[in-house]
Parts: C-alpha cells; structure tokens; sequence
C-alpha cells in the first residue's frame, strides 16, 4: 500500500487532498500542519492553523497530526526549515508520497517536488493544473462546508468574511472573478479558509464565533473568539 504524508492546513484545498488520498485507499502516515510566526508567510497557510486539530478529531484521525512550527520569516530560511522538518518525519515515519492540495502555485509546487527529490520520495498533487472553477464547484458537490477567513483581492468584498460559502455564494464569486480577474479558486493568495465540515466528519462539524477586521473594502480577515466542536 502506497504511504503519504498529507500537507494539511486545514482549508479547503487541503482537505479535499486528504479525501482524495483516502478515497484512493493511499495509507496516511501522517497529516502535517506547518504553523508559521509569521501572519504572512512565503509558502503556507497560516490562518486557523491552529484549530487543525479540531478537524481531525472530528476525522478520527487526531494521533495522525504532526504539527510544525516554523520560526523564519525569510523566504529562504522557511523553505529550508520546511525541508528539514520533513526529512526528520521521513527518519522517525516512512512514506512513499508527499501529498499536496496546490492547483496552480508553481513556488509550492517546485518547493515541494524539490523536497520530495531530496528526500527520495513521490509528489502526489491530485488537483494540480484544474480548472479554478470547476475545482471550486467540485468541493462543493463533495459536501465540504468552509468559511472565508481573509480576503486580499479587488473584487472580492469583504462582507464575505465569515460566511458560509454555498453554491450561491460560489456562484458570485465565480461571477466576480471573471469581472475582476482574480483567481476563483484563491490560488493567488485572494482568500483564505477554514473548513467547517466534510462528510469524513463524525457527525459533528466546527463552529466558529468570530470578529472580522476590515482593512479596506477588499481587504479583511477574520479575527477568531471561539472555535469549536457543536
């Protein structure tokens, strides 16, 4: 049985990767959540970071999560403490495959192949070069539930901070994308988000009682009071 390492943030990409991986009977070595110092980091996902571990309680697959914390907040330095975490884990956790949840971030992806070289392992992107679009729907049609917790794009307003998206909702920002030319899927760092509920979940799914901070009307995040298990 092919072994993975899933990189998970706990957002929507990579929690549709970890279904993937699963559905496709891949053995799950470990789920990794890189929690950087930084609110800004070069390579990954930093908000609601925290609250992974919430996820995959409700995943039943707690005992799996390895969580990292990265200090640097130079591009190069991260990049480098991300490869050196990793190769410590394939020392302690052997895995055949690195699984990836990126569709079109060509830095990540050539971070993580380059890793994977170093190591001796696979690259698994199952999502990698999909239509932003229809990589948008499709999370939907699996029955994944997430919140917008940043937004960063012309176009794409900040009322949207905190809420549900739903079909409708998708529908509006594929609408927005195409008159404003940001990237619907968010690949382009426009938003951010948690997820709040897959159908893996054991019944339950996540709450989150929250503030939003407003930069400008395109720019805002979500400030978390309370996250947890209802």
């Amino acid at each position: 049985m092919k072994k993975a390492v899933v990189m998970f943030s706990g957002g929507k990409d990579s929690t549709l990767a970890l279904h993937a991986v699963l559905l496709q009977g891949f053995e799950i070595s470990a789920i990794v959540t890189f929690v950087p110092s930084s609110n800004h980091p070069w390579y990954v996902h930093r908000p609601f970071t925290e609250y992974t571990d919430l996820q995959l309680q409700l995943l039943s697959m707690k005992e799996k999560h390895v969580t990292i914390s990265l200090s640097s907040n130079e591009k190069v330095l991260e990049s480098l403490e991300i490869r050196r975490s990793l190769e410590n884990l394939y020392e302690k956790i052997p895995f055949d495959y690195i699984v990836l949840g990126v569709i079109a971030s060509d830095a990540q992806r050539t971070l993580f192949l380059n890793i994977c070289d170093y190591i001796g392992v696979k690259l698994y992107t199952p999502f990698w070069g999909r239509d932003p679009v229809q990589h948008l729907l499709d999370i939907l049609n699996v029955g994944i539930e997430f919140i917008m917790t940043t937004v960063n794009a012309w176009g794409l307003p900040v009322e949207l901070l905190g809420q549900v998206v739903d079909f409708a909702m998708a529908l509006k920002i594929i609408e927005l994308s195409k008159k404003y030319g940001f990237n619907p899927s968010f690949e382009g760092g426009e938003a951010e988000t948690f997820v709040i509920y897959t159908p893996l979940f054991r019944e339950k799914k996540i709450c989150v009682d929250y503030e939003t901070h407003i930069v400008s009307y395109f720019e805002g995040y979500v400030i978390p009071k309370s996250v947890y298990i209802c």
